[in-house]
């Protein structure tokens, strides 16, 4: 009996080393960090999320990269103030005169943006300060700076804002990338960044900025949402207005270069410039907005009047409506005020797409980039906002007509037409709300659309006389060179679950020196 007590309790032992051994090789494999590509950078990633990560936002930093690079050829190279500057300093390389970049991220987490600025843009970049507040993410961005080699980057611990405030008029771009609202880095920033350089920021919370919570919205940015089709246009609008507001606060003005929503989040990237001649004029590259409650129709009121060739500036005249509707007799929703004047510059965006075609092939959102760009270079840039044929249908119950026969009867009645990249199904167009509702009343009668009651919305609608001509007549400029080209713009998401991710998680670290071999005690007494 006792050699078999004996004999069990050793085989009993070995089971439970044995246990043990699989036990630690589990737990070093699960805190063994991932290695994640991106670019040219690499990072090592823990997959606990203790320090935010989150892969869709590769659209993002590849639009950022592209945007710095674009900027420090066709706008740092050319300043003025920079080229009298680089004459009396040493050159950022033997092929280039010019001072190289000094960046900062200011909610640097892993350190993969800034590591990507250094690893990509080489020797445009001269310091690049990767900040966070979080000593997790500290760590973090030190482990992967030094992973891949990159001696520009300097790893800062501290307020964001507190560190923008020690640093005014300092960065050639600055960078804001948080989780959720970037209202209050905006007033710092914009201090932060010299006049002259790029600011980039990135706005997740697109459901305030789109309308399910306007009174968040409205204190975090000072305007109004609206909900309704172009919300997501309407969101980059009143984001660029925040941005304004914050800068002519200190004599300074933005001027957007590039601007798109994607995903669930919107991107800016502005110049800041100081001049208190300009920010005198800003009140009219504001403007609020009148949407029908019924049809949707909307109109613009600019809060100011700029007279042309002159520094004079007057209250704008209107409003541009009547107290209700002239298409279907229904009241207002007034919104804003949002920013009503260009959110591209062309040219700045054409330089963006030759960089993306010429030395992009490292970049995993190339495809997806070329069409967001390719769409907004052929954005009408005078015309904020846009319609949706599908809610156009929607409100008199007819159905949708294509894309390019409505279209054609915009351009045979000599109006410009263009798409959003926000949006497949949008129409941007310099075309009054009259006519676009005459086409749907002629598009209606042509399909035999049945005549609703007169106290509908739709019923008045299609009841009332049309006053233009319309021609559905194909047109040879109606189907866009990018659409010939079938240049991907509004493809499936990559993966499944493809959206925001879980906000990182403070690591847990325990008081009880002795906790590892009470958890083996614990095992032990299980067993």
């Amino acid at each position: 009996v006792k050699i078999k007590e004996g004999s069990f309790k050793l085989s009993y032992y070995n089971e439970y080393k044995s246990y043990l051994s699989i036990m630690t090789s589990e737990k070093e494999k699960e805190n063994e960090p991932v290695k994640i590509k991106e670019g040219k950078a690499e990072i090592l990633f823990s997959e606990k999320n203790e320090v935010f990560y989150n892969k869709v936002q590769e659209l993002n930093r590849d639009f950022s990269v592209t945007a710095i690079a674009a900027f420090f050829t066709h706008v740092h190279s050319n300043d003025p103030k920079i080229i009298k500057k680089s004459k009396n300093s040493e050159p950022c390389n033997s092929n280039c005169n010019i001072l190289p970049l000094r960046i900062l991220e200011a909610l640097g987490a892993t350190g993969l943006r800034s590591i990507r600025f250094s690893t990509e843009l080489g020797a445009k970049t001269e310091e690049i300060i990767c900040n966070d507040m979080s000593e997790d993410a500290v760590l973090s961005m030190k482990r992967n700076i030094a992973h891949n080699n990159c001696n520009n980057i300097i790893p800062s611990i501290s307020d964001a804002c507190v560190l923008m405030y020690q640093k005014k008029n300092y960065f050639d771009i600055v960078d804001i990338d948080p989780y959720g609202t970037p209202a209050m880095f905006l007033d710092t920033a914009v201090q932060s960044v010299r006049s002259g350089g790029l600011l980039c920021v990135t706005a997740t919370d697109l459901a305030v900025l789109a309308g399910n919570h306007i009174q968040a919205c409205y204190g975090k940015y000072g305007g109004m949402p609206l909900k309704r089709p172009y919300c997501h246009e309407f969101a980059l609008r009143l984001l660029l207005s925040c941005i304004d507001t914050h800068a002519n606060r200190y004599s300074r003005y933005i001027k957007p270069l590039f601007s798109y929503k994607s995903d669930f989040y919107v991107r800016v990237f502005v110049q800041v410039i100081q001049s208190q001649g300009e920010v005198q004029k800003t009140s009219s590259r504001r403007s609020y907005v009148y949407d029908c409650v019924g049809c949707n129709s909307f109109h613009l009121q600019q809060l100011g009047y700029h007279k042309p060739g002159t520094q004079q500036v007057t209250p704008a005249r209107g409003p541009p409506v009547d107290k209700k509707c002239e298409q279907c007799g229904s009241q207002f929703h007034v919104g804003g005020p949002i920013w009503s004047n260009p959110i591209h510059d062309i040219s700045f965006i054409q330089h963006m797409s030759k960089h993306v075609l010429e030395e992009g092939s490292y970049l995993g959102m190339a495809k997806k980039m070329q069409g967001i760009l390719a769409v907004a270079e052929r954005e009408l840039a005078d015309v904020p906002l846009f319609y949706e044929l599908s809610n156009l249908s929607k409100k008199v119950h007819s159905p949708c007509p294509p894309t390019a026969t409505f279209r054609s009867a915009l351009l045979n009645a000599g109006y410009a037409v263009s798409q959003s990249h926000v949006h497949p199904k949008s129409v941007k167009t310099n075309a009054p709300p009259s006519f676009i509702w005459d086409i749907m009343k002629k598009w209606c009668k042509d399909n035999n659309v049945k005549l609703r009651e007169e106290s509908t919305v739709e019923g008045r609608i299609l009841r009332k006389e049309m006053v233009n001509e319309i021609s559905f007549t194909p047109h040879s400029d109606a189907v866009f060179g990018y659409e010939k080209n079938h240049v991907l713009r509004f493809g499936p998401n990559p993966e499944p679950n493809w959206g925001p991710k879980a906000k990182a998680r403070k690591r847990k670290i325990s008081t009880n020196t002795d906790n590892d071999e009470n958890q083996k005690m614990k095992i032990s007494t299980d067993l």
